[in-house]
């Protein structure tokens, strides 16, 4: 197994970037909400605002002016009832950012219109520790929000000072206070943490994962660091140089901690109950994004909204979907993410799989089985397709790299904006 992680990482980099580009949208055009369709679709929102612009997020993201937001709420009430009259309808919300709770009063606005034209059963939005107050607490639980999700990354003081956030947020001490006085105000509290940040020593970890098991909050997201290219230079400058080869040994050290007290929901999340989870798009098939920089999959597409706020709003203003770029993906492609998405949920369900495309998944994917079975990633159970511990690892892995593909691939689009 010595030589496996180097060659996933290979194949997985090489695959997702290639699977990633995207042609006309005049060849593939939104259409109308089909009558038929019974599916459940999520909405994401994209709220691309900050106070300051961390230097190893690589998401579509603006430093927040009054002046710039105004306009940029107005032009997303007008994108979501574009979507209404289209037909669309939903049942969960997941408002992302930037940092979505940085203007309450344009997110109040967007939460109203979702909650009065939508069916929506769960809402879930974004925050940093310094929005956890009682006034954004009490704003967001009146306006619907059942689950918050606080970007932490570490409570380590020095790799906080080192990316920017101490100054920003506070202490690790002091956020996990405000941790501690948000929970059981929403359904669902969860914090997102990062793992293998080139500072972070297996103490360090440890020491998070200490944290956790003291606040024990409903959830926890640790993520493994994403490098996009165009974030390296500056990472490098803050933190120093990524090292891969810690990652796992970093994963094996949270997995063990985490089993303690959290059941997997993905695998990179911990969930104390069942609940909404950031990764929307294991648990919905279907999901449409607005908001400058949004992803949306569904009609065998992925569509991609402009990165241009001036384009954005332009496009609203004359009536039209401000959708950029389409990827329309084949059959065989459908059949991959398909896959790769709900095994990163942990299971795939086998008989929804031949629902979906018609035949059993050893017909449609018997040399990715065979050598996924043989590598010791996946295990059979009556019903389902199982990721063992070392597919938990090899699904980081996975998804990592197709996160970095997405950031790559905002990154030219930003360029080309």
């Amino acid at each position: 197994m010595y030589l496996i992680e180097p060659l996933l990482n290979f194949f997985y980099r090489k695959t997702m970037r290639s699977v990633l580009r995207f042609g006309s949208v005049e060849d593939h055009p939104v259409p109308p909400r089909p009558a038929a369709d019974t599916d459940d679709y999520l909405l994401y929102v994209h709220i691309p605002f900050c106070e300051t612009l961390c230097p190893y997020c690589s998401f579509h993201r603006y430093a927040f002016t009054e002046e710039l937001a105004r306009p940029y709420f107005d032009a997303l009430l007008a994108e979501l009832s574009l979507y209404k009259k289209l037909g669309y309808d939903f049942k969960g919300m997941y408002v992302g950012g930037g940092t979505p709770t940085i203007s309450l009063d344009g997110l109040t606005r967007v939460l109203d219109y979702c909650r009065a034209n939508f069916s929506l059963r769960e809402l879930s939005v974004e925050t940093n520790p310094n929005h956890l107050t009682d006034r954004h607490l009490r704003v967001l639980k009146d306006a619907g929000v059942n689950r918050l999700s606080v970007g932490v990354q570490s409570f380590d003081d020095k790799i906080l000072k080192a990316i920017g956030r101490f100054e920003k947020y506070g202490s690790g001490r002091e956020i996990q206070k405000k941790l501690s006085d948000a929970q059981g105000i929403f359904d669902t509290l969860n914090v997102d943490l990062i793992f293998n940040m080139p500072l972070q020593d297996d103490a360090s970890l440890r020491a998070d994962l200490a944290i956790i098991d003291k606040l024990l909050p409903d959830q926890v997201t640790f993520y493994p660091l994403m490098t996009a290219p165009s974030v390296e230079a500056a990472l490098r400058s803050t933190l120093g140089a990524v090292d891969f080869r810690k990652e796992k040994r970093f994963y094996f050290t949270l997995l063990e901690s985490m089993r303690k007290n959290y059941t997997g929901s993905t695998a990179w999340c911990f969930s104390r109950k069942k609940s909404m989870i950031d990764e929307y798009i294991i648990a919905y098939d279907k999901y449409v994004g607005v908001g400058s920089g949004s992803f949306g999959y569904f009609n065998d597409c992925i569509y991609i909204t402009s990165f241009s706020l001036e384009e954005y709003i332009a496009k609203i203003h004359k009536g039209e979907l401000p959708i950029t770029r389409v990827k329309k993906f084949t059959p065989r492609e459908n059949r991959y993410y398909f896959f790769l998405m709900k095994l990163f949920g942990l299971e795939l369900d086998k008989k929804a799989f031949q629902q979906k495309f018609g035949r059993p998944y050893t017909q449609e994917l018997f040399l990715e089985t065979l050598l996924l079975g043989l590598s010791g990633a996946i295990c059979e159970a009556n019903s389902t397709i199982q990721l063992t511990d070392r597919g938990r690892y090899y699904w980081v892995m996975a998804m990592r790299e197709f996160f970095i593909a997405v950031d790559t691939m905002r990154d030219a689009c930003r360029n080309q904006s």
